[in-house]
C-alpha cells in the first residue's frame, strides 16, 4: 500500500557527448578562423565605404567646379551682351535688347 501509484519515469540521459580536449581545441581553432574571416570581411567593407566616400567627394568637387565654370561662362556672355552697342539693330529688336540689358544690369548690380 505504500507504493506510489504514478508510473515510474525513466531517467533522462544527457544527449550531449562528452567533449574531449581534441574536440575543444578543434572548436577553438574553428572559432578563431571564423573570427579572422569576419574581421577580414569587416575591414574590406570599411575600405569599400572609404572608397565610396572618396568617390562621392570627388564627384561633389567636380560638380562644384562645373557650376563655377557655368557661372563664369554665363557672366562672360552677359557682359558681352551688355557691352555690345545697340545703335544698329532693327527697330523691332530694340525693346528686346533694352529689356535684356536691364535684366543683366539688375542681375549684376
Amino acid at each position: 500500500m505504500n507504493e506510489d501509484p504514478s508510473p515510474q519515469r525513466t531517467q533522462r540521459r544527457d544527449k550531449r557527448q562528452a567533449t574531449s580536449s581534441e574536440c575543444s581545441a578543434e572548436l577553438a581553432a574553428q572559432f578563431k578562423e571564423y573570427t579572422a574571416m569576419k574581421e577580414a570581411k569587416h575591414v574590406s567593407e570599411m575600405e569599400a565605404i572609404e572608397l565610396r566616400k572618396k568617390r562621392e567627394s570627388e564627384a561633389r568637387d567636380l560638380i562644384t567646379e562645373q557650376r563655377e565654370t557655368m557661372k563664369k561662362y554665363t557672366h562672360d556672355r552677359d557682359m558681352k551682351t551688355f557691352l555690345k552697342p545697340h545703335d544698329d539693330p532693327p527697330p523691332e529688336m530694340l525693346p528686346l535688347i533694352l529689356v535684356r540689358k536691364r535684366e543683366i544690369a539688375n542681375k549684376y548690380g
